[in-house]
């Protein structure tokens, strides 16, 4: 997946631009057959694991550029999606923050950013509701509480304001408030719609959990965001917020068990190791209540 998505990285750079891959820690020879397929690629090397959020800010400081655009290694480029960036961000100076428009292998559209999370919008992700809501039409080129950080490209200025990414995170949440700072600051944060990258979501979780269904982890998703929301909102919202995923979670996970009654072989399996994700991570949200109850939760911004 890396070196696809540094390929197309290459294929699709303007001129005078740099291409960085921070190698966080690996210890399977991404480093060896980088430098042989892409020797064009910058490598900063992290001798241990330090997660996304530290990666991804191992990079920046690396880059030299006044637009920067972050993409995750299970992402693919389109060739013309670069400029597409640069020119949004010409044509609009106030413009902080961008996402690409993530899409499926075959084009369908993913979410690439939205609203400002809420206690209704905890609720239904945490149920997986919104899988079969109808998709809100975004305004074209209009504003948006935030973008995810899978392909987000944002100005040096802007990051100076608003960054560098909260360390704290387990994983997820870093690019939420990465944007809403942002935007206290005077920025504006948008989709790009006509700049797509193809984003295999969640594929190195599901070779390490063996599962087909899962786009993200859910308890480190979870509980990133009820950090945030703890940060962000205060202690009463969590304390709100909690019970309701908890519920939530509850009936995503007695869904997937009812529906599993009429599967039958290899789809009744997969369906049940990805149910067990989904309880393991309702397990974590009430030991995190356990230990949040003493010590505090998240960073208070």
């Amino acid at each position: 997946m890396t070196l696809a998505c540094c390929r197309a990285a290459i294929a699709a750079a303007p001129a005078e631009s740099e291409v960085i891959v921070v190698d966080d820690g690996s210890s399977d020879g991404t480093c060896e057959v980088l430098l042989a397929e892409v020797p064009e690629v910058r490598i900063v090397r992290l001798d241990i694991n330090r997660r996304f959020a530290a990666a991804a800010n191992a990079g920046v400081a690396a880059a030299k550029g006044a637009i920067i655009l972050l993409l995750n290694s299970d992402t693919r480029i389109d060739r013309e999606a670069p400029a597409k960036i640069l020119e949004a961000f010409a044509d609009d100076k106030k413009l902080g923050v961008a996402g690409a428009q993530l899409v499926d292998a075959d084009g369908a559209p993913q979410w690439s950013g939205g609203p400002q999370p809420t206690l209704l919008w905890m609720a239904v992700m945490v149920s997986g509701i919104a899988r079969v809501l109808p998709r809100r039409k975004r305004k074209r080129g209009g504003d948006v509480g935030w973008v995810s950080g899978a392909a987000m490209a944002f100005r040096r200025d802007a990051w100076n304001d608003a960054g560098p990414f909260n360390e704290t995170y387990r994983f997820y949440a870093q690019d939420l408030e990465l944007c809403v700072r942002a935007r206290a600051n005077g920025w504006r944060v948008r989709v790009i719609e006509n700049a797509r990258v193809v984003h295999d979501g969640g594929a190195t979780l599901r070779h390490e959990r063996h599962v087909a269904e899962l786009p993200h982890d859910p308890s480190l998703l979870w509980l990133d965001l009820l950090s945030w929301g703890r940060a962000h909102y205060g202690r009463g919202w969590a304390w709100a917020a909690r019970p309701l995923m908890c519920a939530a979670a509850s009936l995503r996970i007695l869904g997937r068990t009812l529906r599993e009654l009429f599967l039958r072989g290899g789809a009744r399996r997969s369906s049940r190791s990805t149910t067990r994700v989904y309880a393991a991570a309702l397990r974590q949200l009430f030991v995190e209540r356990e230990q949040s109850a003493g010590q505090g939760f998240g960073r208070e911004a």
